[in-house]
C-alpha cells in the first residue's frame, strides 16, 4: 500500500475510533465531514492491494461507525438545544420574583428579576437595580 493510501487509512481509522466533540473539528459541518469521509474511502480503494482487496464486511463496518457517529452528534445537538430552551424557560419563570445569588463579577446581589439579558446565548437574569445574575448563581428564590 503507497503512503498516500497508508496516510488516508490511519486518518480514517482516527476518525472514527477517537470521534468525540473534543477531537472533531467544530468548524465543519456534518456534510463536510461526509466528504471528508467519502474521499477518503475512495483513496483507500483505489489505493488497495489488487491481491489483498479491502474486506467488504470490513468497508460496511466502517461506513455503520461512521453514521453511528453521524447520529449521535445529531442527538447531542438536539439535546443541547432542548438544555437552551429549558433554561430559557426556567429564566423567564423567574421575572418579577426576588431571588439572592452572585452577580457576574463575583459580587453578591439580591433583588427583584426585572427582565432576561442573553449572553453568547445563555439567559442571564437582569435585577431591578442593574445587577446581572447567571442562572447557576442563582442562591434563593422567593416571591
Amino acid at each position: 500500500m503507497s503512503t498516500s493510501a497508508t496516510n488516508s487509512t490511519s486518518a480514517l481509522s482516527s476518525l472514527y475510533n477517537n470521534a468525540s466533540s473534543s477531537t472533531l473539528a467544530t468548524s465543519q459541518s456534518p456534510q463536510d465531514l461526509k466528504n471528508e469521509f467519502l474521499q477518503m474511502l475512495m483513496t483507500q480503494l483505489k489505493n488497495q492491494d489488487p491481491t489483498n482487496p479491502v474486506d467488504d464486511t470490513a468497508m460496511l463496518g466502517e461506513e455503520a461507525q461512521f453514521s453511528s457517529l453521524e447520529q449521535m452528534q445529531n442527538m447531542n445537538q438536539n439535546l443541547v438545544s432542548l438544555m437552551s430552551m429549558q433554561n430559557v424557560s426556567q429564566a423567564v419563570s423567574l421575572v418579577g420574583k426576588s431571588i439572592t445569588g452572585v452577580d457576574a463579577n463575583g459580587a453578591a446581589a439580591s433583588g427583584q428579576v426585572a427582565s432576561l439579558v442573553f449572553n453568547s446565548g445563555t439567559p442571564e437574569l437582569k435585577l431591578a437595580d442593574g445587577s446581572i445574575v447567571p442562572l447557576s448563581n442563582i442562591q434563593t428564590i422567593s416571591n
